[in-house]
């Protein structure tokens, strides 16, 4: 991904998988306590084995929706009734510890900070911007159910900046997805890719990338 010089004005953030643990991180843990086949389920790159469908997913040749039902039927296979989008324990997935320590040092820093999500509404409900108890560290919010074409077309990110009043090369936009990165870029933006499988040391050099 492009490197950045200077320290960016705007931070944007994906949501799923950034600042909430991607759900098939959860999976993991409780296929263990469940007793779950995880040498034999693809869940996702903290899971067993190697999952084919989530590289499908990084490099933009499905959405989220399919992704979810290739697991659904990975499960099935193993003869495992399970369904992600009904789990009551994933609405949403819990937070991840590592972000959300550089939110609150990027707010305190001055900078500008947006949220920029495909499918907050799945894990959090119809207009979960209007209850959501962290809005107040963010200045706006671009959830592409309201834009129509979502990540990695421009639309979402020219939004973002509109919402900004910034250029493109203001912002750094954060993402554990190649694809939705490589989006940013293509509207001149800066990005960063966000290691799901190595988060402290993910959120760790981000914070040097932002100075903080």
């Amino acid at each position: 991904m492009k490197q950045q010089n200077n320290r960016p004005s705007a931070v944007i953030w994906d949501m799923g998988g950034i600042l909430y643990r991607f759900f098939t991180e959860v999976l993991v843990e409780k296929g263990a306590i469940k007793g779950w086949p995880l040498d034999k389920l693809p869940l996702g790159p903290t899971g067993l084995i190697p999952d084919p469908h989530y590289l499908a997913l990084d490099r933009g040749e499905i959405k989220e929706p399919e992704y979810v039902k290739r697991l659904v039927k990975e499960f099935s296979r193993q003869g495992i009734d399970y369904l992600p989008y009904e789990d009551v324990e994933l609405a949403p997935p819990p937070l991840r510890a590592e972000t959300w320590k550089l939110v609150e040092k990027i707010r305190n820093a001055g900078l500008r900070q947006m949220l920029l999500t495909n499918d907050a509404t799945v894990w959090l409900g119809e207009r979960w911007w209007e209850t959501w108890p962290h809005i107040h560290l963010f200045d706006g919010v671009v959830d592409v159910k309201n834009v129509v074409v979502p990540k990695s077309s421009p639309e979402p990110y020219l939004a973002c900046l509109e919402k900004l009043d910034v250029r493109p090369d203001d912002c750094i936009f954060i993402d554990d997805m190649h694809v939705n990165c490589s989006g940013a870029e293509a509207v001149g933006m800066s990005s960063y890719w966000f290691d799901i499988s190595a988060p402290e040391a993910a959120a760790a050099e981000l914070g040097a990338r932002l100075e903080l």
